[in-house]
């Protein structure tokens, strides 16, 4: 969906301009001085998503030139393209490349047309991920084209749920995960695959991590199962218990997760409450994206939640 197609809502703030004269920069990531590149006139879409530790600006731009610092003072700032050709301090930047920014970072850049892409901040440092330990400046990431789409449909799919939202309340429930959906497809693209490699002799350290990670599962909800808290409560780094787990289990921390949230999925369906729906079960567990929820139960446990609950209530 074109960032101008998106509607307000209760949890998404949309704005736009029409004219230079009427642009104010957004400083998610820091103030930036924008001069137009020609006279034509510009449009400009810009909708704000606001998740429990993160801000969200997707933005549609114009041809200009821009120059400052780019920083997230606190935190981690991140641009991500999804149609996007620029040049920033003379270097091209183009759909492939994503921009990790921790500290303040002068930069120049110029757009020869409009672009759209995402700037992103994170309130807290994301350290001990794998891909955002550096001190200080702005990273460049180039990512294959399979990673750049799953990170593009993600946002746009958290966007156009945002869009459509009616019901405060009801966002919030799931803002968590979005937020957890967004950092575990960073997790995916930005950390290389030595950062993920276990070392010689450590599958016993990791196998009891891994038991350790399990039995506190079972005493949180499933819907607040969020890898930054699970894994300061277990006393490691996320990258540790990344590792561990992709070392025993053989899939990542998010789809290990997943799993655990799916089976309480199907445990509420196979009850089969007379007032419980498929998208109320998966709801209550924190899956928001309800196609991508019901192809991975297909996929799972070879029927739709449909079927499970109508199988189960004798339909």
């Amino acid at each position: 969906m074109p960032v101008r197609w998106l509607d307000p809502s209760p949890v998404l703030r949309v704005e736009r301009f029409n004219s230079f004269d009427e642009f104010r920069p957004n400083d998610v990531i820091g103030g930036m001085r924008s001069t137009p590149l020609d006279s034509s006139p510009i449009s400009v879409s810009r909708s704000i998503l606001a998740l429990p530790d993160c801000l969200l600006v997707l933005q549609r731009s114009f041809a200009r030139r821009m120059e400052g610092d780019l920083g997230a003072n606190r935190g981690v700032g991140v641009v991500i393209p999804l149609a996007f050709h620029a040049t920033m301090n003379g270097n091209a930047v183009g759909d492939s490349t994503i921009g990790v920014i921790r500290g303040r970072a002068p930069v120049d850049v110029v757009e020869r047309h409009a672009n759209t892409y995402l700037m992103l901040r994170f309130g807290s440092d994301m350290r001990n991920r794998g891909w955002a330990d550096f001190e200080s400046g702005i990273e460049l990431f180039w990512l294959t084209p399979a990673k750049m789409l799953a990170i593009r449909s993600a946002i746009l799919d958290m966007f156009c749920l945002a869009s459509s939202c009616r019901e405060l309340r009801e966002f919030e429930l799931l803002s968590g995960q979005l937020q957890e959906t967004l950092i575990a497809g960073l997790d995916n693209a930005l950390v290389e695959d030595s950062v993920k490699r276990a070392l010689p002799g450590s599958f016993d350290r990791h196998r009891k991590l891994v038991e350790h990670l399990d039995e506190l599962v079972a005493t949180v909800g499933e819907a607040d199962l969020y890898s930054a808290s699970l894994a300061q409560t277990l006393g490691v780094s996320v990258r540790t218990l990344q590792t561990a787990v992709q070392h025993v289990c053989g899939v990542s921390l998010h789809q290990h997760l997943r799993s655990k949230r799916m089976w309480s999925v199907r445990k509420l369906l196979v009850k089969g409450g007379p007032l419980l729906t498929v998208t109320a079960a998966a709801r209550a567990n924190g899956f928001w994206h309800l196609s991508d929820f019901a192809r991975c139960y297909g996929r799972a446990y070879g029927e739709m939640p449909s079927e499970t609950l109508a199988r189960v209530r004798g339909a």
